[in-house]
């Protein structure tokens, strides 16, 4: 791939957007009866997300490694840093 794709806020943009699509997922498979929106605010605002944001953040490793492959490193250090600040709201819920 070309070096213009090579770089951290793309892979930024691909760590947090890889993490709101799993959560689409999630709001479709299991609360269906739930708009995406009305899902995440409740999620976030009673901290119950805290177990889907955790599978959601580990599927950052598919694209992480997709990238590392091609050898697009910068792309993998910014979603490395989406992966950390997903991490840093985890542990924020976990100790409420």
């Amino acid at each position: 791939m070309s070096s213009k794709y090579n770089n951290r806020i793309l892979g930024l943009s691909v760590g947090f957007i890889t993490t709101l699509v799993i959560l689409f997922g999630v709001n479709v498979y299991q609360f269906d009866h739930m708009s995406y929106t009305l899902f995440l605010r409740t999620g976030f605002s009673t901290a119950t997300i805290n177990p889907f944001l955790k599978i959601a953040t580990l599927f950052n490793l598919a694209p992480f490694y997709l990238f590392i492959n091609q050898n697009m490193l910068k792309t993998a250090q910014g979603i490395v840093f989406a992966t950390i600040v997903n991490g840093i709201i985890i542990v924020y819920f976990t100790l409420i």
